[in-house]
């Protein structure tokens, strides 16, 4: 989600390209040791009420037993032993539409609409081999000059691999941003997901984030991972900059 908009800044087309960098670790409530790297290509482009994100991502998945990487979770597959798979990733595209425009006081609220495509390697665990498909809502509610309350959900419709019943899911997330200066934010937010597996816990964990810009050209985003259930990373980093 964008977050601190302005009129003035969504009356034009402007372009983004962003190359964010994450490490995730943990065994994601399979007992599998894992560690996921990701790099990221993304597009953003924004044009009046519109947001649309273009993600082409590059990823390495090293466990100690064969595992499938979704995007947003990690279940394991059939038995065997530890292995490092790397390639691309799923593409993924979102739009996202602000109908509600708000201001100092007034929120903004969008709709969000999502697809992945299957364009990783769902034989070595980088992705499914299936779409999916999701839908959802966001806020952004400003508290004041300095605070902004966070808000988004969507629900993904998941497409089933050969031998698989995967459910769809929900995902929630909330947050708080301060506006630390005219060009850093630090934002405090908390997610949950439904896990594709019926039965198996909730995924949940916090992050703490920070955003700088440099002269309205070149933000640096920084952030850390606490996993706070057992289906969820123990722990992960991420760091990349955004080029306007």
């Amino acid at each position: 989600m964008a977050f601190l908009l302005s009129s003035a800044a969504r009356a034009e087309t402007r372009l983004d390209l962003r190359f964010p960098f994450s490490y995730f670790s943990g065994d994601f409530g399979t007992g599998i040791d894992t560690h996921i790297i990701s790099l990221p290509s993304i597009l953003v482009v924004n044009h009046e009420k519109h947001e649309f994100h273009l993600t082409v991502p590059y990823v390495s998945v090293t466990s100690s037993g064969p595992v499938t990487f979704l995007g947003d979770q990690v279940i394991a597959r059939g038995t065997g032993g530890g292995a490092t798979e790397s390639g691309p990733g799923d593409v993924v595209l979102q739009d996202e539409y602000f109908f509600v425009e708000g201001g100092r006081a007034r929120p903004w609220v969008s709709a969000l609409f999502r697809v992945k495509l299957p364009t990783a390697d769902e034989s070595r665990g980088l992705g499914t081999g299936e779409p999916d498909a999701g839908a959802g809502l966001g806020f952004i509610q400003p508290l004041g000059k300095w605070w902004h309350l966070l808000g988004q959900t969507q629900y993904v419709v998941r497409g089933d691999p050969p031998g698989e019943d995967l459910r769809n899911t929900l995902w929630l997330s909330i947050g708080l941003q301060r506006r630390l200066s005219g060009s850093t934010s630090a934002n405090l937010t908390y997610e949950r997901r439904q896990s594709v597996l019926p039965g198996r816990p909730d995924l949940a964990d916090l992050s703490l984030g920070c955003d700088h810009s440099f002269a309205r050209k070149l933000s640096l985003r920084a952030a850390a991972y606490l996993g706070l259930s057992e289906t969820a990373e123990d722990y992960g980093i991420s760091a990349g900059i955004s080029l306007h």
